[in-house]
């Protein structure tokens, strides 16, 4: 590959004078070699017109580097020498910097055709070039259709949702669909249906799992099902780790609805809902993944880019009693339990479940025949906030210690779960009480912290945080993962293919 020459039509005498100063200049580069970086200086040659063209010799005297597969718990990149192949796109990080000045210029690069041009109008100037993975949802599931030999039927996902999945209204030739909704990173594949109509079985780590959804960025979204590879247990206690209390016996503060949480006790919102400390279940989760769960060696196969949402939007006017700002003891309800319900026992009859980590709420009530706007917008806040992502990670709150978490009511009811109604078709249904990490609301008069869970009939309720309930973690493996076999059927799950 080769950073593309650009046009330049000068004179036979600048093309003389050129060469000479590139010569000069490779001398300058033999002299200024350093095995310490991946960095080489040499001075730039000033046209001009402006640009500078390398050829593909020239190529390392720029520093590369590309996004890793395994998040290189640093940075999520790696040094490289030459331009990635396959799936990759220019990263916003990429820079230049001006002598002298040390100015950064991030517009002067493009890349096409597997080329990168670079313009540079300075002598001197350092470039740093950076590269992301570039997947969709539809190339994960082009590699699931593979493995399959055979497509999925599709559709839009419900909005409003209605009621619980039901085969005989939503899929009454037992079809395999996958339901298409937006979330953070694009168009989401969603699994919603039954055991018997999804086959969304895998193997992965040696253990068992299920498929949620596939991620706008072509990440595989994996709920536990079982500690053995090629299990098909659909209930009972085989299918989680084990049970946990969401927050070891503190209820009684705002902070405590939080995966992670901060101090007690605070006046502000902000200082109420920091990251600090991690919850009990989150403990929980990590001593599994570094545990018995033997999950360490098959972090590479992992994204912990792909966010968990821990939506701790504060929503006004939509419950009466719950109108605080989200401080200590204020009382007040969240943006998951609203999309859901209207009043404390009062689930709505239309559901709005969403996707998008750090939505945008309505500031009042919206009647249950109205219902919510799409919500099309995100608050970069509330993303950096909620969206968990691992230590290193370039977004979200780069909060977690290990690339797991919990799953959210929104993914529940966009599989067939529903706040309030049995639910026991879903194939998300355990038949066991399991923890999601959906905040509720912190119930003031009664001096305790709600979040919502899975009850064992498929329904989504709310409790508080000192519940002892099941815990099943939530993991995304990477885009550029592959299948060695398998069709997603209890019998015969997709094997992800690893070299452990």
């Amino acid at each position: 590959m080769k950073l593309e020459k650009l046009e330049d039509n000068t004179s036979k005498v600048k093309g003389v004078i050129i060469g000479i100063l590139l010569t000069i200049g490779l001398v300058i580069l033999i002299n200024y070699i350093t095995s310490l970086a991946r960095y080489r200086n040499t001075e730039s040659i000033e046209l001009a017109s402006g640009n500078i063209s390398y050829n593909k010799a020239d190529l390392n005297i720029i520093a590369m580097y590309q996004e890793s597969s395994y998040n290189n718990p640093s940075n999520g990149y790696i040094a490289i020498d030459e331009v990635p192949t396959g799936k990759y796109k220019l990263s916003s990080k990429s820079y230049c910097t001006v002598p002298e000045t040390e100015d950064h210029i991030t517009d002067n690069m493009e890349f096409v055709d597997g080329n990168v041009e670079i313009k540079i109008n300075k002598r001197g100037t350092k470039c740093y070039v950076y590269f992301d993975m570039d997947y969709k949802a539809d190339d994960m599931l082009a590699k699931l259709e593979a493995s399959k030999q055979s497509t999925y039927e599709k559709a839009a996902m419900p909005n409003p949702i209605t009621g619980p999945y039901n085969v005989e209204t939503e899929n009454s030739e037992h079809k395999e669909k996958l339901y298409t909704t937006e979330d953070n990173y694009g168009t989401s594949y969603v699994f919603r249906g039954n055991n018997n109509d999804v086959n969304n079985w895998v193997t992965f780590a040696n253990h068992t799992w299920r498929i949620i959804r596939i991620n706008g960025d072509g990440t595989l979204r994996l709920i536990y099902q079982c500690a053995e590879p090629n299990c098909q247990t659909t209930e009972g206690e085989e299918t989680h780790i084990g049970t946990s209390i969401y927050k070891s016996e503190a209820i009684d503060d705002n902070t405590y609805v939080g995966y992670y949480y901060g101090e007690a006790g605070q006046e502000t919102y902000d200082a109420t809902h920091t990251n600090a400390h991690p919850s009990t279940i989150a403990e929980a989760v990590n001593s599994w993944y570094t545990g018995i769960g033997a999950m360490t060696n098959y972090t590479k196969y992992l994204s912990g880019d792909t966010g968990w949402c821990n939506d701790r939007t504060v929503v006004k006017d939509i419950w009466e009693d719950f109108n605080g700002n989200g401080a200590a003891k204020a009382a007040t309800g969240y943006a998951s339990a609203s999309r859901l319900l209207i009043e404390e026992i009062d689930w709505r009859t239309k559901q709005y479940p969403t996707l998008k980590c750090g939505a945008v709420m309505p500031e009042t009530t919206p009647s249950d025949s109205v219902g919510f706007s799409a919500f099309n917008e995100t608050d970069p806040k509330a993303l950096a906030r909620d969206l968990f992502t691992i230590i290193g990670s370039s977004n979200g709150n780069r909060a977690l210690n290990v690339p797991a978490a919990l799953i959210t009511t929104d993914e529940v009811a966009m599989a067939g779960g529903f706040a309030g109604s049995v639910a026991s078709e879903c194939w998300l249904n355990i038949n066991q009480n399991y923890w999601t990490m959906s905040p509720s609301r912190f119930n003031a008069e009664l001096d305790y912290a709600d979040v919502m869970y899975v009850r064992n009939d498929g329904m989504i309720r709310v409790a508080s945080t000192d519940h002892d309930y099941s815990v099943r973690p939530v993991i995304n493996l990477n885009a550029d993962i592959e299948f060695s076999g398998g069709n997603g059927k209890s019998s015969s799950p997709f094997i992800v293919k690893t070299n452990i």
